[in-house]
This record gives structure tokens, C-alpha cells and sequence, in this order.
């Protein structure tokens, strides 16, 4: 039995992430113009492995029962089934973000939307024929508990498209996670606004447009030889300080405030997520491994 003290932390924790989501995804200001929306799109289509923005579109019209594992506010739903009216649809998230979410698909024919804990979904196995869980499973307790829950949900043959973060080198996972000990307690409007500094300091590098050739592989740092934008350097290699010059101020800080407020934002290997999917019966069929995360698509046996 684990010990009191622990369960404690771990309701707390998530409660926290709940709420930080919850927060998130009602500053409409910060997130959803169509600038962000293609740089979005065009991201999803390229790691899922799609050929183009149709593909992916016949793609979940042929999907018979589809659900939305964390849905959050609805955005990356939104994109996904953009051209997709009648297709089954459940929206879960654990935050009221989900509220939020049926709102933005309001175009959805055959949609339902649920407020509830990825730890304890409330469907029968074998629901859906197909699950998205984009950027989710890792603002749980266990990245790795929050695969097991959803995948007795799909049914047999039925396909799992989900990305997580991936694990950083050794300066950055400390970096992300002192500055994620200083935000996290803070109430989130507090939290919101101690990115705007952050988030100024990311778009200054970027707009230095300085670059540097690194002559060759820093094992120790995790950064491979090569010739690299300043701030994408920082980004990937020390601080997650996060700037995308289509979006606006609004929507990187969004960005960043998704990376550090939430308690619970793992990392993980790509063998770690390989090995998962092997003891639960996924076959890989496609796999996109970035300096951000791995997106996986795999079927269920």
C-alpha cells in the first residue's frame, strides 16, 4: 500500500494541472488564430504522417467511433476533424476546458463531450475504433499508467495516435524543472504573468537572428554538431523559452505557460515508449521522433 502522504501529493498535484489547464484554455485571447492554426495543422500532418490536410481528413471520416483523450479546449480537435461533420465523437478532458471544447466543435453532428480523469475514463473497453491523445498522457501522475487506462477503450485493430514529450538533455530537464518549482504554486493568473518576461526574452533572441555553428557533437549536453539559430540552441538545449514569430505575443506565452505551470509534464525515452506499447500489444506503424516529443501511431492487437 502506498503510503498516505504520497496519495495526498499526487490528488494535489493533479488538481493543480486540472486547474492550470482549466485556466489555459479560457484565455481565448491566447490561442487560435489562423496563423497558429496552420503552423498547427501542418505540424500534425507531418508527424502523424499524413500526406497533406486531405489525407488526414479521409482519414477520420472513415474512422467509425473516435475519442479525444484530453481534448483540452478543443483546438487540436478542431483541426483534426476540420472537414469531419458526422463522425463519432467524444471529447474527455479532466478540466472544464472540455466545456470549452463543445463550444469550438459546435459544428460536430455526432459529438459528446465528458468531464472526466484519463485514470479512470468511464466507457466500456473496446468503445472507440480509434483514440487521440495528443500532448496529454504526460500531465497525469504516470505518463505510462495513463497509456494503460485508455488502451483497454480501443477496440481490437483500432488505432492510437498520441505524442509525448521526449526527454531533454541535462541542462534543460534542470532548467524546465527549477523554473517549474517557482511557477507551478503560483495561482495561474500570477503564473500567466510571470511568463510575459520569459516569453520577451525568447522573442528578442529570436529576433537577433544570430546563429552559431557548433563544430561538433556535446554528448555531455545533448547537442549534436551543426549550425543552429541562438535561440532555437537555448530552446532545445538549456531553456524551454518558446517562440514561433507567426504567433502572437498572446500565443507563445500560452506556449510557455503549457510547459511550466502544470505540475505534472513528463518526459520520456523513445525506447521507454517503444517498450510500453510492446507489453500492451500496440504495433507501431508509424513513429516521428523530435527534439520536442515522439508522436506514435499504433495499432492495437
Amino acid at each position: 500500500m502506498r503510503p498516505a502522504a504520497a496519495v495526498e501529493r499526487e490528488m494535489t498535484d493533479q488538481l493543480q494541472t486540472r486547474d492550470s489547464f482549466g485556466f489555459k484554455w479560457r484565455q481565448e485571447h491566447s490561442y487560435g488564430s489562423e496563423a497558429q492554426r496552420e503552423v498547427s495543422r501542418q505540424w500534425l500532418i507531418q508527424r502523424y504522417g499524413f500526406a497533406d490536410e486531405a489525407d488526414m481528413t479521409r482519414y477520420f471520416v472513415s474512422r467509425r467511433r473516435v475519442l479525444d483523450a484530453g481534448c483540452g479546449g478543443g483546438f487540436t480537435a478542431g483541426i483534426l476533424l476540420e472537414g469531419v461533420r458526422t463522425t463519432p465523437f467524444v471529447g474527455v478532458d479532466i478540466s472544464e476546458a472540455v466545456w470549452v471544447a463543445r463550444e469550438k466543435l459546435a459544428h460536430l453532428e455526432a459529438a459528446a463531450f465528458v468531464e472526466a480523469d484519463l485514470l479512470a475514463l468511464p466507457f466500456r473497453e473496446e468503445s472507440f475504433d480509434t483514440i487521440v491523445s495528443e500532448g496529454v498522457l504526460h500531465h497525469t501522475p504516470s505518463t505510462e499508467a495513463a497509456l494503460r487506462s485508455v488502451v483497454p477503450l480501443l477496440e481490437r485493430g483500432g488505432e492510437l495516435l498520441f505524442y509525448v514529450y521526449r526527454r531533454k538533455g541535462p541542462v534543460r530537464e534542470y532548467a524546465d524543472d527549477l523554473i517549474r518549482a517557482k511557477v507551478a504554486p503560483l495561482p495561474a493568473e500570477e503564473a500567466w504573468a510571470a511568463m510575459r518576461p520569459l516569453t520577451e526574452l525568447a522573442r528578442v533572441l529570436a529576433e537577433a537572428k544570430a546563429e552559431v555553428t557548433v563544430p561538433e557533437d556535446v554528448p555531455e549536453l545533448g547537442i549534436r554538431a551543426g549550425q543552429y539559430d541562438v535561440q532555437r540552441l537555448i530552446y532545445n538545449s538549456f531553456c524551454k523559452l518558446f517562440w514561433n514569430e507567426a504567433f502572437t505575443f498572446e500565443e507563445n506565452l500560452h506556449v510557455n505557460f503549457d510547459w511550466y505551470h502544470p505540475r505534472y509534464a513528463h518526459r520520456q525515452s523513445e525506447e521507454e515508449v517503444k517498450a510500453w506499447c510492446a507489453s500492451l500489444a500496440l504495433r507501431i506503424v508509424h513513429m516521428d521522433v523530435q527534439d520536442s516529443g515522439i508522436t506514435v501511431r499504433a495499432v492495437r492487437d
